[in-house]
């Protein structure tokens, strides 16, 4: 592992590598990866591959080893919980915060994991307690105040996306500036529609 034990960083292409042994697990975009073209998908998993080799993380044969097994393991059977931005047609902003969680539960994370926009991922295995807190509290905080403006040339976030998967399956709810929902539901509160969330 890095000189940070508990914190391996990732590229888009080594993700790709590993998302390939992850069994369907792996749900989370790669910035810098056409995943809709087949040739550009394999191109990015054999550069992944020799990456990931390169920096013993991996057998030649593309096996993950030390952290990049760890991740893999902990990828389990996909994230219990995820945070991200979309602009106003609900497509995703790489330059957004982008967080899961995997583990038992939401407030039980046992690994998460950070996109960001450069198509660097960034796991973090035995994570400090208090990270889905910290989200549902940022998404108070977008139902409390909204978005500041995005830079010149950056889209504008029009709403923050909280998902969860629990028994009763994968829930979000949509979050901006005084409105939170799920589908046709809408709740008074942010912390309502978390609570529904968790339900």
């Amino acid at each position: 592992m890095n000189n940070d034990a508990y914190t391996l960083a990732i590229t888009d292409d080594e993700a790709a590598a590993i998302a390939l042994q992850a069994n369907g697990a792996w749900r989370t975009p790669l910035p810098t990866v056409e995943q809709a073209s087949e040739a550009g998908l394999a191109s990015a998993v054999l550069r992944g591959r020799r990456s990931l080799i390169v920096r013993d993380l991996a057998r030649p044969d593309g096996t993950a080893l030390g952290a990049a097994a760890e991740v893999l393991a902990g990828l389990g059977t996909g994230p219990r919980a995820a945070f991200m931005l979309v602009d106003e047609r609900g497509a995703w902003i790489p330059a957004g915060l982008t967080v899961y969680l995997y583990g038992p539960a939401p407030d039980k994370a046992e690994m998460s994991h950070v996109v960001a926009p450069a198509g660097v991922h960034y796991f973090r295995l035995a994570p400090p307690a208090g990270q889905w807190h910290a989200l549902t509290e940022l998404a108070e905080a977008v139902f409390e105040s909204g978005f500041t403006e995005a830079g010149a040339g950056g889209r504008q976030p029009a709403a923050a996306l909280v998902s969860v998967v629990g028994d009763a399956g994968v829930r979000t709810i949509r979050v901006t500036r005084g409105e939170a929902g799920a589908g046709s539901a809408a709740f008074s509160t942010a912390a309502q529609a978390v609570a529904w969330l968790t339900a």
